[in-house]
Protein backbone atom coordinates (compact mmCIF):
# COMPACT_ATOMS: atom_id res chain seq x y z
CA UNK A 1 0.00 0.00 0.00
CA UNK A 2 2.93 2.36 1.17
CA UNK A 3 4.59 1.90 -2.15
CA UNK A 4 1.72 2.36 -4.28
CA UNK A 5 1.23 5.45 -2.44
CA UNK A 6 4.65 6.52 -3.23
CA UNK A 7 4.49 6.02 -7.04
CA UNK A 8 1.34 8.06 -6.66
CA UNK A 9 3.55 11.27 -5.22
CA UNK A 10 6.46 10.56 -7.60
CA UNK A 11 4.04 10.60 -10.66
CA UNK A 12 2.32 13.99 -8.78
CA UNK A 13 5.58 15.45 -8.99
CA UNK A 14 6.58 14.42 -12.29
CA UNK A 15 3.46 15.97 -13.83
CA UNK A 16 4.10 19.16 -12.05
CA UNK A 17 7.90 19.44 -12.93
CA UNK A 18 7.09 18.57 -16.96
CA UNK A 19 4.02 20.96 -16.67
CA UNK A 20 6.16 23.73 -15.17
CA UNK A 21 7.63 26.68 -18.03
CA UNK A 22 10.60 28.49 -18.08
CA UNK A 23 9.08 32.10 -17.24
CA UNK A 24 10.89 34.87 -19.08
CA UNK A 25 9.90 37.93 -21.68
CA UNK A 26 12.16 36.70 -24.06
CA UNK A 27 12.23 33.42 -26.39
CA UNK A 28 14.59 33.05 -28.99
CA UNK A 29 14.30 29.86 -31.23
CA UNK A 30 15.50 28.90 -34.71
CA UNK A 31 17.85 25.83 -36.80
CA UNK A 32 20.89 25.37 -37.71
CA UNK A 33 20.83 23.58 -40.60
CA UNK A 34 23.72 20.53 -40.69
CA UNK A 35 24.06 20.88 -36.83
CA UNK A 36 24.32 17.02 -35.79
CA UNK A 37 26.19 17.57 -32.40
CA UNK A 38 27.97 20.78 -30.21
CA UNK A 39 27.14 23.30 -28.02
CA UNK A 40 25.08 26.43 -28.07
CA UNK A 41 26.01 29.20 -25.63
CA UNK A 42 23.57 32.43 -25.30
CA UNK A 43 25.45 35.00 -24.13
CA UNK A 44 25.67 38.82 -22.95
CA UNK A 45 28.76 40.90 -22.27
CA UNK A 46 28.64 42.81 -18.32
CA UNK A 47 30.76 44.76 -16.70
CA UNK A 48 33.11 44.28 -20.49
CA UNK A 49 33.12 40.61 -19.88
CA UNK A 50 30.81 38.19 -21.93
CA UNK A 51 29.16 36.03 -20.02
CA UNK A 52 26.80 32.69 -20.68
CA UNK A 53 23.04 32.77 -19.41
CA UNK A 54 22.12 29.70 -20.97
CA UNK A 55 23.41 26.61 -22.86
CA UNK A 56 22.10 23.44 -24.41
CA UNK A 57 23.70 20.01 -26.52
CA UNK A 58 22.79 19.46 -29.42
CA UNK A 59 22.34 15.69 -30.46
CA UNK A 60 20.93 15.19 -34.05
CA UNK A 61 18.29 17.37 -33.44
CA UNK A 62 19.50 20.62 -35.20
CA UNK A 63 16.14 22.56 -33.53
CA UNK A 64 16.84 25.35 -30.62
CA UNK A 65 14.88 27.23 -28.59
CA UNK A 66 16.26 29.50 -25.46
CA UNK A 67 13.93 31.29 -23.03
CA UNK A 68 15.70 34.84 -20.90
CA UNK A 69 14.54 37.83 -19.41
CA UNK A 70 16.54 41.08 -20.45
CA UNK A 71 15.44 44.51 -18.68
CA UNK A 72 15.89 46.42 -22.16
CA UNK A 73 16.96 46.02 -25.48
CA UNK A 74 20.35 44.96 -25.80
CA UNK A 75 22.58 42.75 -27.73
CA UNK A 76 23.13 39.33 -27.48
CA UNK A 77 25.57 36.39 -28.44
CA UNK A 78 24.94 32.93 -29.82
CA UNK A 79 28.28 30.89 -29.69
CA UNK A 80 28.36 27.67 -30.97
CA UNK A 81 30.98 25.26 -29.70
CA UNK A 82 31.22 22.53 -33.03
CA UNK A 83 34.02 20.88 -31.22
CA UNK A 84 35.92 21.32 -34.37
CA UNK A 85 38.88 23.56 -33.02
CA UNK A 86 38.41 26.54 -34.99
CA UNK A 87 37.26 29.60 -33.30
CA UNK A 88 36.07 31.27 -36.52
CA UNK A 89 32.59 31.69 -37.47
CA UNK A 90 31.35 30.47 -34.54
CA UNK A 91 29.58 34.32 -32.85
CA UNK A 92 26.54 35.79 -34.00
CA UNK A 93 25.66 38.60 -32.63
CA UNK A 94 21.84 40.21 -32.49
CA UNK A 95 20.11 43.09 -31.15
CA UNK A 96 17.62 41.19 -28.78
CA UNK A 97 14.64 43.21 -27.60
CA UNK A 98 11.53 41.14 -25.47
CA UNK A 99 9.44 39.23 -27.29
CA UNK A 100 9.99 36.15 -29.81
CA UNK A 101 12.99 36.32 -32.12
CA UNK A 102 13.58 33.76 -34.49
CA UNK A 103 17.64 32.73 -35.84
CA UNK A 104 18.05 30.73 -38.80
CA UNK A 105 21.49 29.51 -40.30
CA UNK A 106 23.88 26.85 -41.27
CA UNK A 107 26.53 25.08 -39.52
CA UNK A 108 29.00 25.78 -42.81
CA UNK A 109 28.14 29.06 -42.93
CA UNK A 110 26.83 29.91 -39.57
CA UNK A 111 27.68 33.76 -39.95
CA UNK A 112 27.32 34.53 -43.36
CA UNK A 113 23.86 32.59 -43.60
CA UNK A 114 22.27 34.00 -40.93
CA UNK A 115 18.34 35.11 -40.48
CA UNK A 116 17.24 36.74 -37.88
CA UNK A 117 13.52 38.15 -37.19
CA UNK A 118 11.13 39.54 -34.09
CA UNK A 119 13.55 42.57 -33.27
CA UNK A 120 12.70 46.14 -34.62
CA UNK A 121 16.14 47.41 -33.60
CA UNK A 122 17.85 44.57 -34.79
CA UNK A 123 16.57 45.26 -38.44
CA UNK A 124 17.81 48.69 -38.13
CA UNK A 125 21.18 47.71 -36.88
CA UNK A 126 21.44 45.00 -39.81
CA UNK A 127 20.11 48.01 -42.81
CA UNK A 128 22.89 50.41 -40.61
CA UNK A 129 25.32 47.70 -40.89
CA UNK A 130 24.53 46.84 -45.24
CA UNK A 131 25.58 50.69 -45.33
CA UNK A 132 28.55 50.76 -43.49
CA UNK A 133 30.04 47.90 -45.73
CA UNK A 134 29.82 50.26 -48.87
CA UNK A 135 32.44 52.25 -46.54
CA UNK A 136 33.94 49.57 -45.81
CA UNK A 137 34.18 47.43 -48.90
CA UNK A 138 35.86 51.09 -50.79
CA UNK A 139 38.69 51.33 -47.91
CA UNK A 140 39.22 48.05 -48.41
CA UNK A 141 40.21 48.36 -52.02
CA UNK A 142 41.91 52.11 -51.91
CA UNK A 143 44.41 50.08 -48.94
CA UNK A 144 44.95 47.59 -51.62
CA UNK A 145 45.77 50.04 -54.71
CA UNK A 146 47.96 52.12 -51.50
CA UNK A 147 49.78 48.80 -50.92
CA UNK A 148 50.36 48.14 -55.07
CA UNK A 149 51.46 51.96 -55.13
CA UNK A 150 53.89 51.01 -52.04
CA UNK A 151 55.37 48.26 -54.36
CA UNK A 152 56.09 50.36 -57.56
CA UNK A 153 57.11 52.91 -55.70
CA UNK A 154 54.73 55.77 -57.04
CA UNK A 155 55.08 58.01 -54.33
CA UNK A 156 52.55 60.46 -55.85
CA UNK A 157 49.89 57.72 -55.91
CA UNK A 158 50.66 56.63 -52.80
CA UNK A 159 49.85 60.27 -51.55
CA UNK A 160 46.51 60.37 -53.90
CA UNK A 161 45.51 57.37 -52.49
CA UNK A 162 45.84 58.44 -48.66
CA UNK A 163 44.19 61.62 -49.37
CA UNK A 164 41.23 59.44 -50.80
CA UNK A 165 41.55 57.00 -47.99
CA UNK A 166 41.24 60.01 -45.14
CA UNK A 167 38.12 61.59 -47.26
CA UNK A 168 36.64 58.29 -46.75
CA UNK A 169 37.52 57.81 -43.66
CA UNK A 170 35.93 61.39 -42.53
CA UNK A 171 32.81 60.95 -44.60
CA UNK A 172 32.28 57.28 -42.89
CA UNK A 173 31.99 59.06 -39.18
CA UNK A 174 30.06 62.22 -40.70
CA UNK A 175 27.37 59.62 -41.57
CA UNK A 176 27.15 57.68 -38.49
CA UNK A 177 27.49 61.09 -36.48
CA UNK A 178 24.35 62.10 -38.66
CA UNK A 179 22.76 58.99 -38.23
CA UNK A 180 23.12 59.36 -34.34
CA UNK A 181 21.72 63.22 -34.73
CA UNK A 182 18.60 61.87 -37.17
CA UNK A 183 17.84 58.59 -34.66
CA UNK A 184 18.43 59.73 -31.07
CA UNK A 185 15.27 57.61 -30.37
CA UNK A 186 16.35 54.07 -31.20
CA UNK A 187 18.14 51.85 -28.58
CA UNK A 188 21.03 51.15 -31.41
CA UNK A 189 22.00 54.73 -31.45
CA UNK A 190 24.39 54.91 -28.62
CA UNK A 191 25.25 51.70 -29.21
CA UNK A 192 26.83 52.30 -33.04
CA UNK A 193 28.59 55.27 -31.43
CA UNK A 194 30.36 53.65 -28.50
CA UNK A 195 31.24 50.97 -31.12
CA UNK A 196 31.65 52.54 -34.36
CA UNK A 197 33.00 56.06 -33.33
CA UNK A 198 34.34 55.93 -29.49
CA UNK A 199 37.25 57.68 -31.03
CA UNK A 200 35.61 60.51 -32.50
CA UNK A 201 36.07 64.29 -31.37
CA UNK A 202 34.69 64.60 -27.49
CA UNK A 203 32.67 67.18 -28.48
CA UNK A 204 30.78 65.46 -30.84
CA UNK A 205 30.47 62.35 -28.49
CA UNK A 206 28.84 64.80 -25.76
CA UNK A 207 27.01 66.31 -28.01
CA UNK A 208 25.14 63.09 -29.30
CA UNK A 209 24.92 62.07 -26.28
CA UNK A 210 22.71 65.15 -25.34
CA UNK A 211 20.64 65.15 -28.18
CA UNK A 212 19.24 61.49 -27.29
CA UNK A 213 15.73 61.48 -26.27
CA UNK A 214 15.71 61.30 -21.91
CA UNK A 215 14.54 57.10 -22.16
CA UNK A 216 17.33 56.15 -24.75
CA UNK A 217 20.26 58.34 -22.62
CA UNK A 218 19.19 56.18 -19.65
CA UNK A 219 19.16 52.86 -21.29
CA UNK A 220 22.29 50.27 -21.18
CA UNK A 221 24.18 51.57 -23.61
CA UNK A 222 23.60 55.22 -23.33
CA UNK A 223 24.98 54.80 -20.37
CA UNK A 224 28.18 53.48 -21.80
CA UNK A 225 28.11 56.28 -23.65
CA UNK A 226 28.06 58.54 -21.06
CA UNK A 227 30.49 56.49 -19.06
CA UNK A 228 32.84 56.76 -22.47
CA UNK A 229 32.18 60.48 -22.56
CA UNK A 230 33.22 60.47 -19.05
CA UNK A 231 36.61 58.74 -19.26
CA UNK A 232 37.73 60.57 -22.39
CA UNK A 233 36.95 64.22 -21.08
CA UNK A 234 39.10 62.79 -17.70
CA UNK A 235 42.02 61.75 -20.32
CA UNK A 236 42.20 64.98 -22.12
CA UNK A 237 42.37 67.02 -18.73
CA UNK A 238 45.22 64.72 -17.50
CA UNK A 239 47.04 65.16 -20.45
CA UNK A 240 47.12 68.96 -20.33
CA UNK A 241 48.24 69.52 -16.91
Amino acid sequence: MMFRKFIVVLAVLGFIACGKETKGNLTISGKIDGLKEGTLFLQKVKDTTLITIDSLIVSGDPNFSFTTTIDEPEVLYLYLDKKDFNDLNDRLDFFAEPGEMTIHTTLRRFQNDVKITGSKNHDDLEKFKDFMTKFNTKELSLFKDGLEAQKQADTKKVEEINTQIDNYSKSRIRYILNYAFTNNDKEITPYIITTETYDANVRFLDTIYKQLTPKIADSKYGKELKELIKKRKEKETAATK
